[in-house]
């Protein structure tokens, strides 16, 4: 007999900055794990498909229908969205008692013999651990023969071509949510590749969504840049942009290559200017290396736009260490503006983290979802309510503006001659992003009306989602109860003493836990 076709949702989690129920139409780069994860099931037996909470909203906000369709639910997200795995969970399965439920990525790989209380399947592996779902909770011929990854059903996905060449990083930053995972550097074959690319089609810009791109060695990745480059020449792509770290600058060759391969943009770990102290103590030791404003210099003056992130960490970073960071970049018109300013954050598992709950610097009644970059979830050298000043509007540029806007006209004027078109208006959306981060990347939040946030972990609001907006089986009432990492005493929950324990420590990165269904 013919097999029933199987129902497929795959979601990618996500809470905005704002803590509203907004859709980030803009937001760059965006989720590629559902369209990998989409390419492991059979399209002959199985109907995929995908939602982005990023680009489209609280499902049961904007898509209530789709929780009750699928046969498998499949959810992925960053550490901060543990608590909307569990949120969607309650949805589907109140909906429909037999959906089976698998979710990975970070939030799982956060906290994943907690996570095993909720969920069917938890994987802290790569994607292609689904292809072990796929065979136990619906049958080996639900599993695609090959594997095609599902960009025709990725609608938030537009000009830019999202894949990845390597997994994790070669680095061990101890602040880094990827050193707390475990899990080794691991480039991929040519052959994934070149499926990724095949299956996106004609996009403006191939993007290399890996962590860092050249982390094995130059040949390698010279050899993968060599496949992008063959498809550009043939006219599928125009530019290529991705992730490095400063290891990328060391060789003069490296700018060269990517100068002459149609290289837009390049994104960098800066984490800080001035701070070579702070950067060793958390073993980002790469970037002592080089000077980062001749570092910077080097790769605009190649015709590449630099792009990167500050790192404030308020509990040895004093304000005044913050606003010089500023200071700099307004003085400097060879500096770009930056893409992000955030706080450090203590992901569980990190041996950043371990440091600073033993040390009692995290702060009481932290909950996983405050572990984003725009609350303050460690205590401060400085007074707090001046360091939440400075989150609430520093990390903006605000009270910078003029000096900021001036700052941006004499970038673009010193690099006039180096810079393209598309490079200056790449650059000018980068500083009008920094500028007004919401409206940027989501025009529709202009029409939203904002409640106060304290941008306090201890204080902070919790999202509208917490309270169901769906009906939801009383076996599942408690899972909108937020996850907290500390107690009220700031010490950690004890719900989460076996994760914290077994992180300190390697922890098999190919583990799959079947729980019994709640």
């Amino acid at each position: 007999m013919a097999k029933p076709r199987k129902k497929i949702l795959i979601v990618n989690c996500y809470f905005p900055e704002l803590r509203e129920a907004i859709r980030r139409r803009n937001e760059v780069p965006d989720a590629l794990a559902p369209v990998l994860l989409g390419g492991y099931f059979s399209t002959e037996h199985c109907e995929v498909r995908l939602y982005n909470e990023v680009n489209s909203g609280f499902i049961e906000v904007f898509e209530p229908g789709l929780l009750g369709w699928p046969d498998l639910l499949v959810m992925t997200g960053l550490t901060a969205t543990f608590d909307r795995l569990l949120h969607i969970t309650a949805y589907a399965k109140t909906a429909n008692p037999k959906v089976i439920v698998a979710a990975g990525g970070h939030a799982v790989r956060c906290l994943p013999h907690y996570a095993e209380r909720f969920l069917d399947y938890t994987c802290t592996g790569d994607v292609e651990q689904i292809r072990e779902v796929i065979r136990d909770a619906l049958g080996p011929e639900y599993l695609a023969s090959e594997f095609k990854p599902r960009y025709d059903l990725a609608y938030w996905i537009r000009l830019l071509g999202y894949a990845e060449s390597t997994r994790n990083c070669n680095f061990k930053c101890s602040f880094c949510s990827l050193t707390g995972v475990g899990l080794k550097y691991a480039p991929q074959g040519k052959g994934y590749l070149e499926a990724q690319m095949e299956a996106m089609g004609k996009r403006a810009i191939f993007f290399f969504n890996d962590n860092q791109a050249m982390g094995d060695s130059q040949d390698a990745f010279r050899e993968r840049l060599a496949c992008v480059q063959r498809r550009r020449e043939a006219g599928q792509f125009r530019y290529w942009a991705g992730f490095v770290t400063d290891t990328f600058f060391w060789d003069e060759d490296n700018i060269r290559l990517a100068r002459d391969t149609g290289c837009l943009s390049l994104f960098v770990g800066v984490e800080a200017f001035d701070n070579s102290m702070w950067l060793k103590s958390v073993n980002k030791k790469q970037n002592s290396r080089m000077n980062q404003v001749e570092l910077i210099s080097k790769c605009l003056e190649a015709g590449i736009i630099f792009q990167y992130g500050l790192v404030y960490d308020p509990t040895v970073q004093t304000l005044d260490e913050m606003y010089a960071q500023l200071d700099l970049v307004c003085d400097h018109p060879e500096i770009p503006a930056p893409n992000f300013i955030f706080m450090a954050i203590p992901f569980p598992g990190t041996p950043f983290f371990h440091d600073r709950l033993a040390k009692g610097q995290i702060l009481p009644n932290t909950r996983v979802r405050d572990l984003e970059g725009s609350t303050l979830s460690l205590k401060p050298v400085d007074a707090l309510e001046d360091v939440v000043h400075f989150v609430r509007n520093g990390r903006n540029f605000r009270g910078y503006r003029k000096r900021f806007l001036a700052h941006q006209a004499r970038f673009l004027w010193h690099y006039r001659k180096h810079l393209g078109r598309d490079q200056m208006l790449l650059s000018t959306l980068t500083a009008a992003a920094i500028l007004v981060p919401g409206y940027f990347s989501s025009p529709g939040a202009a029409l939203v009306r904002k409640r106060p946030r304290t941008n306090v972990s201890s204080t902070e609001m919790l999202d509208p989602v917490y309270t169901p907006r769906l009906p939801v089986a009383a076996a599942y009432r408690s899972w909108f109860e937020p996850t907290f990492v500390t107690d009220a005493g700031g010490q950690l929950n004890p719900a989460l003493e076996d994760d914290a324990l077994a992180m300190r420590y390697k922890r098999p990165g190919e583990r799959m836990k079947l729980a019994a269904p709640a």
